[in-house]
């Protein structure tokens, strides 16, 4: 079952009883359901760390000295989606990992050709690190031909969308996000008991987790590290 923003928007002002809008206009109401919609992206990315992902490529030049925009192509940056968390960084074919302060290379050089002229090259090996709204790629400016991004994504933003837009969001658990935003909704003011709603709406997040994880696919990471750092940075 796949809902429209106007048939959300709709199913809340019932929920709380305001079929006319008189309490809550549209406008007001999209922003409180655009927080709820943001965060249950959230706990849905983290219950399933491949649930989306999204393949951009950046073509060269690199920004100078050697990183990419993370931002929105609309904000100047050079993703197609908003960014939650790198899956994978490659460029020119090659895979490129977290960058790591203990990750150097050491080799031994001569530049004469003489063993007796030999010294120590270090350099760290190819890793990417996320400063802010960059991403480095390390070493800096060896990239040729592309990178290519691929990265779990919160959907387009729930205000942005036209009342006839299908709202992106788990198949069949739209009641999670219709009830939370209805219960965010109920507290204004302090006027009505919220927490009857806010009880049915944990109860439908948790039955939208347990579909979740019950998909097939990567769930759970096969390493020593936390779910925080499985997937990327």
């Amino acid at each position: 079952m796949s809902l429209t923003k106007l048939q959300i928007r709709t199913a809340i002002h019932q929920y709380i009883d305001d079929p006319n809008a008189k309490r809550w206009a549209d406008e007001p109401l999209d922003v409180v359901t655009q927080i709820v919609y943001d965060d249950l992206y959230t706990d849905i990315l983290q219950a399933s760390p491949y649930w989306n992902s999204q393949y951009d490529q950046v073509n060269t030049p690199l920004t100078v000295p050697g990183y990419i925009d993370l931002r929105l192509v609309a904000d100047g940056g050079k993703l197609s989606k908003r960014l939650y968390k790198l899956q994978q960084v490659m460029a020119d074919g090659r895979q490129y990992f977290s960058k790591d302060p203990r990750d150097y290379l050491l080799q031994a050089a001569t530049f004469t050709g003489d063993l007796s002229t030999v010294s120590a090259i270090v350099e760290q090996r190819y890793t990417y690190q996320l400063l802010g709204n960059q991403l480095w790629l390390h070493p800096l400016g060896v990239v040729i031909t592309f990178a290519e991004l691929r990265y779990s994504y919160r959907p387009s933003p729930y205000i942005g969308l036209g009342d006839t837009a299908v709202v992106e969001f788990p198949d069949g658990t739209e009641h999670a996000l219709i009830l939370a935003a209805s219960a965010h909704a109920m507290i204004k003011g302090g006027v009505e008991d919220a927490n009857p709603m806010l009880q049915l709406a944990e109860v439908a997040r948790q039955r939208m987790l347990d579909m979740i994880r019950r998909r097939p696919g990567i769930i759970q990471p096969y390493t020593t590290g936390t779910m925080t750092e499985f997937g990327g940075t």
